[in-house]
């Protein structure tokens, strides 16, 4: 071993600083873990005295003496190198001379006393800010009288208003005092309405009520599936699809196509309204199927950037359309004379997703169901996709596999597909016409099936005759549109006991119930109205679930919750004239609301005890501005965008709440299985329609290397219990530049944190002279990324 003769003996200490290197401290804190180790609790009294060996015998304060005597030689090392070590890296090598020495107990506390070291020396942040400035980037509508964003109390007024006024005939008084009572507990931020009614309550919902769900789905198997979805990625909502093969052949065929100068033409001006949109697609469609060429006026279109007095943002111009109108009529001139395969229907939908992206209007949700036997649809997203079929990155696709006829074999090829390269996805179901958003905490049956003369007649009164093959309307006749669900939450962070769960259940459940009679959507049709009037979905989730997992994981409190939802929206229902919900509860990713409520996400766990959270910006987006104009030390160039910035905050988790690194992938496997069994199915009231059909906890689940069989193996015995699962492998928080979450376990980690001391924006004082309002841009139900994008 070296001779420590350096003279240059300096180590970085963790403020940034360096010191001379000092065996005996060293020293002691090897004497003070060798006490530890050997006396448990006991409290060491010569801790500060080394004239009686910190409280040790004369044997063990050898060994103290020579371990960290190695210390020094090995630290000689870097010296002689001329490199200057840090604390951190001193304290790792005694760990690891400890544990070689055969110490384990000694490790195992040295390591307990630098955890409580640094923890004395972090800074505590009682409030970090990012609440606010989520909702006020994100949620927050303009006030022009004021000209300044609306404050949080000012947004849920409006959304409780917006309700008031369409109860306002109710007979029962009591209506609007439930309605005052459930916004209060907003106001609190105890529970969360649907994120598109905070966006848009007000004209907005009340021009366009399917804006206030956050889910649909239907089967492309009509071609009006294909205008009424690019209808509902306009109005914001997430969009789920079937492009199984039994459903896309029910599909018309395309007549065959002549030469483009024998073909008769008709003009086809686009309105500037979401219909319009929507109409131009359908109109193509029906160009293709009847067999005549179709030329588009664009000229009513507003220019791009042109304010949107109804729905806030900026008009997106026509090029958008135009450029997907395109693409997709290069689909149909190569389908001509046949029907449409399900690659080139899932292709039309994300072209048209795509147009919705390139407008501005919201970074479009989707979920593509495919037939597990569909090689073409398998391999969608393969090989060089992303520059070949760039439109394909708007949905995330699964094949489904009905439970009963689905084989351990067709699973396991599928899983190692998923394991590679992230997707396809399974979707478990025990019917194929059943799907989900493109989250999957929505259990949706997009399907009316007509069961009694009442139900012809019904029908009859509407306008509808037939079936969606021509046929007369008859018991057992079935129709096809879309089914939607709105969402709610709890904030679990301030769930602390059973009767904090029961009081915000109540309060979500009466938010669900109002949203739930918003059904008056003309564009849709009658078949989606009675669909969704029918079963009255609800989606009351729970965010925060890991924060308090002493009541939310509590099976007897779980249950609980779930029967005073359902309590709750019957009776509530009753007075406001609607069916009761067929399904109730679920758990939803919570991407966004976590950041809102500051909770962790859904049923994940919190990242670390602390972690710095980071938030992408545009870097001349006026909330981010006079955000950085207060807390210039928390801003930094984007290392992924040229005309973005990063926001770092520092987030505290509180006690009690699990730590990722605490829960296994199987481990966390059995607490879904737990939630769904306690929580989501006690949520369902009825089967009448859906038999087998339920709402989900959606997940995303960390599989490290050696856990992957175990998961396999798991999912596959308790696929009665799981619809979908996303998986990703497991990764370090460091090994990318400014990962959105990272967790503070150096000292250069402890630095930076005592340095981001957040100071308090005054919202209410940023002056804007123009709406520059961006809300159509936040994500809805935007599938397997919820818990990763920010």
């Amino acid at each position: 071993m070296p001779t420590p003769l350096s003279s240059n003996r300096l180590v970085v200490k963790r403020d940034g600083s360096t010191s001379a290197f000092d065996v005996d401290r060293i020293v002691r804190s090897i004497a003070l873990a060798l006490f530890a180790a050997r006396q448990g609790d006991i409290e060491n009294t010569l801790r500060y005295d080394r004239e009686h060996r910190y409280g040790l015998g004369e044997d063990d304060f050898a060994k103290a003496l020579s371990i960290g005597q190695s210390v020094e030689w090995a630290s000689e090392l870097f010296f002689q190198k001329g490199v200057t070590p840090t604390a951190d890296e001193l304290e790792d090598l005694t760990e690891k001379l400890l544990a070689g020495d055969g110490e384990f107990a000694t490790a195992k506390a040295y390591i307990l006393y630098r955890a409580k070291k640094n923890e004395a020396r972090l800074n505590h942040y009682p409030s970090t800010g990012m609440q606010d400035y989520i909702f006020v980037s994100r949620y927050a509508r303009y006030n022009k009288e004021c000209e300044r964003r609306e404050t949080w109390d000012e947004a849920v007024d409006r959304v409780q208003n917006m309700h008031l006024r369409r109860f306002s005939d109710a007979k029962d008084e009591s209506v609007a005092a439930m309605i005052e009572e459930a916004f209060d507990a907003v106001r609190r931020r105890e529970v969360l309405p649907s994120m598109r009614a905070l966006q848009f309550a007000g004209p907005a919902i009340e021009a366009h009520e399917a804006r206030i769900f956050n889910c649909s789905f239907t089967h492309i198997n009509r071609l009006g599936a294909f205008s009424e979805t690019l209808y509902l990625l306009l109005c914001g909502c997430g969009v789920g699809f079937s492009v199984q093969k039994k459903h896309v052949a029910e599909l018309p065929s395309f007549a065959p196509r002549g030469f483009e100068d024998d073909l008769e033409i008709e003009h086809h001006t686009i309105e500037d309204t979401i219909e319009g949109w929507s109409d131009a697609l359908a109109a193509l469609l029906v160009a293709y199927v009847k067999g005549f060429a179709i030329e588009f006026n664009y000229s009513q279109l507003r220019r791009r950037g042109t304010p949107l007095q109804t729905s806030g943002g900026k008009a997106p111009g026509h090029f958008p359309l135009k450029r997907a109108l395109w693409a997709v009529e290069k689909i149909l001139e190569g389908a001509a004379g046949r029907r449409l395969e399900p690659i080139e229907a899932y292709d039309i939908v994300m072209h048209m997703a795509s147009a919705v992206l390139a407008g501005g209007v919201r970074r479009s949700a989707t979920i593509a169901l495919f037939s597990a036997d569909d090689e073409k649809m398998m391999q969608a997203k393969t090989g060089d996709w992303f520059n070949t079929n760039p439109q394909r990155s708007a949905s995330n696709n699964s094949a489904i596999f009905v439970r009963g006829r689905t084989t351990r074999e067709q699973f396991q090829k599928l899983f190692e597909n998923q394991k590679e390269f992230g997707e396809p996805g399974f979707f478990f179901a025990d019917n194929e016409d059943y799907g989900a958003n493109p989250c999957v905490e929505i259990g949706l049956h997009p399907v009316f099936q007509v069961v009694s003369r009442k139900d012809v007649d019904t029908l009859h009164s509407l306008g509808v005759t037939h079936d969606d093959s021509g046929r007369p309307l008859k018991i057992g006749s079935r129709l096809h549109g879309f089914q939607m669900c709105n969402l709610t939450t709890i904030n679990g962070a301030l769930v602390t006991t059973p009767e904090d769960f029961q009081k915000a259940a109540r309060a979500a459940a009466i938010v669900g119930t109002l949203q739930a009679a918003y059904t008056d959507m003309p564009y849709l049709g009658p078949v989606t109205r009675l669909i969704s009037d029918r079963e009255a979905l609800l989606g009351v989730s729970i965010c925060g679930i890991m924060d308090n997992p002493d009541v939310l994981l509590n099976p007897e409190a779980l249950q609980e919750g779930a029967a005073m939802v359902r309590k709750t929206n019957e009776m509530l229902a009753a007075k406001i004239g609607i069916a009761p919900a067929a399904r109730t509860t679920c758990v939803k990713p919570e991407g966004t609301s976590s950041l809102l409520l500051n909770t962790g996400s859904g049923i994940h766990s919190r990242h670390a005890r602390r972690y710095f959270r980071r938030i992408q910006a545009n870097r001349i987006d006026s909330v981010y501005q006079y955000f950085k104009q207060y807390n210039p030390h928390l801003c930094e160039p984007s290392a992924y965008g040229k005309t973005d910035d990063v926001i770092t905050f520092p987030i505290e988790t509180p006690p009690g709440a699990l730590l990722r690194d605490e829960v296994g992938a199987v481990r966390f496997l059995e607490m879904v299985r737990l939630v769904q069994e306690n929580w989501v199915i006690p949520g369902t009231s009825h089967a009448l329609y859906s038999p087998g059909l339920y709402h989900n906890v959606s997940n995303t689940i960390t599989v490290k290397d050696d856990e992957w069989e175990e998961v396999a193996d798991f999912i596959w015995e308790n696929r009665s219990r799981f619809t979908g699962i996303a998986m990703l492998h497991a990764t370090g928080d460091k090994t990318y530049v400014q990962a959105p979450m990272e967790a503070v376990t150096t000292s250069a980690d402890i630095l930076r944190w005592n340095q981001l001391e957040p100071q308090i924006v005054p919202w209410a004082s940023m002056h804007e002279a123009t709406d520059e309002t961006k809300i159509q841009e936040v994500v809805a139900c935007a599938g397997g990324q919820c818990e990763l994008n920010v």
